[in-house]
């Protein structure tokens, strides 16, 4: 959870500020991803490990549901 509040929380300065608008919602996904696998990097053993799993499971999900919602003829365009 914090590490998806602290992307939506850099994705929003980042637009506030620089200006700079995110390409797709997915962009907080893999921000979060990367700070959990900063954060698994600072733990040891299997906090670590449970750690990356849920990094990378995060990242895998996210990216299946790219892949449906930018698949032609989707339901989800609406």
């Amino acid at each position: 959870l914090a590490a998806m509040c602290w992307a939506m929380w850099n994705c929003h300065n980042k637009a506030t500020f620089e200006s700079k608008r995110m390409r797709s919602p997915f962009d907080v996904v893999c921000s979060a991803c990367g700070y959990l696998n900063y954060w698994a990097g600072l733990m040891s053993g299997a906090d670590r490990e449970a750690m990356e799993r849920g990094a990378k499971m995060l990242k895998t999900n996210a990216s299946n549901l790219m892949r449906i919602c930018a698949a032609p003829g989707n339901a989800m365009k609406g």
